[in-house]
């Protein structure tokens, strides 16, 4: 089946003013589109209890027009299981974002001075077939685990992916 790259992410949030504040102070997302979803088709199709209404923002980096990250409050909520999910845990894990035209450190820096409490400065990865990566991870407001990651440049991907196919022509 043809499908696009990954058009959205939407997460459901406790507090939606908060977590867009959040996401476009942070990280620079705009917000592209606010709207209230409700009656007998959206229940359906989100498995909603009859009376419930869902408000969605849309946000969006850039000028792309996929990747965005839907932000939804529902009314009335669901109870809070009191804890965000862990790795191991079924589930999202985390959403990744790359950054591209900064430095980590900067970026940890950033952050730090917007109140964000990152798990570890940021820590440089070794991908076997992909190269080194720099990466930091933190929460939002609702616990859902986020990471910020900068990749190798396209020269030291295309080298560990040729170190990758000849050690595995030498095993063949």
């Amino acid at each position: 089946m043809p499908i696009s790259p990954i058009h959205h992410v939407a997460l459901t949030v406790s507090d939606l003013e908060r977590s867009v504040a959040f996401y476009c102070d942070v990280l620079g997302f705009r917000k592209t589109l606010d709207m209230t979803l409700s009656g007998p088709g959206i229940e359906r199709l989100a498995r909603l209890r009859p009376g419930s209404k869902m408000r969605s923002v849309i946000l969006q980096q850039g000028r792309a027009t996929v990747g965005e990250l839907e932000l939804i409050a529902v009314d009335p909520p669901l109870p809070d299981p009191g804890r965000p999910k862990r790795a191991g845990e079924l589930g999202v894990f985390l959403i990744s974002f790359e950054v591209t035209d900064e430095e980590m450190t900067e970026v940890y820096r950033r952050l730090q001075g917007k109140g964000v409490r990152c798990f570890s400065e940021p820590q440089t990865l070794e991908l076997r077939g992909y190269g080194p990566i720099e990466a930091v991870i933190f929460e939002d407001p609702d616990g859902n685990l986020l990471e910020l990651f900068k990749s190798p440049a396209p020269e030291v991907v295309r080298q560990h992916w040729e170190a990758v196919r000849a050690e595995r022509a030498g095993r063949g």
